[in-house]
């Protein structure tokens, strides 16, 4: 039977607005080096497919093939496909774990933001390597939500974060999974692995709304809280504080807020 892993975001509409706003260029310049115009490429974990349309312009007369478990995300994503016009992109329904390709089937396979929502992120990484071709690449980027801090100080994005990693982790996923992205790679055969980090960081007033805001939404309308509530880690009148203490630090003119992503990329031998 295919493992099933429980998501933390959901899919509802204020975590998907969010991904969408997701780009190759901002999410996957660490693989740009490897990627030619006639590059195979698998997107495992689309979502909305904003990073998998970029990838597809990147490898113009290859093709990008983007899977996800979720039917609802796939057709969000098809409408992405079909607006920014790219012909060579695929969509399938489909889990990491028991990936419906033949060995050796990709030069690239691609996980954004996945691994830290799994149970299992050892044998994702084994399935994108079994299906990816010798001489190809294996990358993944997971954020570290440990390194997530802000400041004004804020009490109420510091509880959301503690809250966070108990829903997480409920759910068997390691939400600091950035920090992890070697040993994983390690524990699944692969042991050719460049790693990287890069920083996000929100402190314009645009940047302050475009994150803030988001979660300040997230925590009332997504899966999130309804996990936190039915797992006992939080009442709704504490998501609510928690969602004003993000309004009210998107407000502040001196807001800044960033974390650690961790990049890896590995040879297939």
């Amino acid at each position: 039977m295919v493992k099933r892993d429980v998501y933390t975001h959901g899919h509802q509409p204020a975590a998907v607005n969010q991904h969408a706003k997701r780009t190759a260029e901002s999410c996957a310049q660490f693989v740009r080096p490897m990627i030619s115009s006639q590059s195979e490429i698998l997107d495992v974990g689309c979502g909305p497919a904003s990073i998998t349309v970029g990838l597809a312009r990147w490898a113009a007369d290859g093709s990008v093939v983007g899977i996800d478990v979720g039917e609802e995300i796939l057709q969000t994503a098809q409408n992405a496909v079909d607006d920014a016009g790219c012909s060579n992109i695929s969509l399938e329904q489909a889990s990491v774990y028991e990936l419906p390709y033949p060995d050796s089937s990709f030069d690239l396979t691609y996980a954004h933001q996945v691994l830290q929502h799994l149970a299992d992120p050892v044998l994702a990484i084994a399935e994108m390597a079994r299906v990816t071709r010798p001489g190809g690449h294996v990358a993944v980027r997971d954020a570290d939500y440990y390194t997530m801090s802000c400041s004004p100080e804020s009490e109420m994005i510091d509880e959301w974060r503690r809250i966070y990693h108990l829903v997480a982790r409920h759910n068997g996923a390691e939400p600091d999974a950035g920090r992890h992205l070697l040993s994983w790679f390690h524990q699944a055969g692969l042991h050719e692995v460049k790693c990287s980090a890069t920083a996000g960081v929100y402190a314009t007033k645009e940047e302050r709304e475009n994150w803030g805001l988001s979660w300040a939404d997230r925590c009332l309308s997504t899966s999130f809280p309804t996990q936190a509530m039915e797992y006992g880690y939080a009442t709704w009148e504490e998501l609510e504080a928690i969602s004003e203490g993000w309004c009210q630090w998107a407000a502040h003119p001196d807001g800044y807020f960033q974390f650690i992503n961790g990049e890896a990329i590995a040879a297939v031998q």
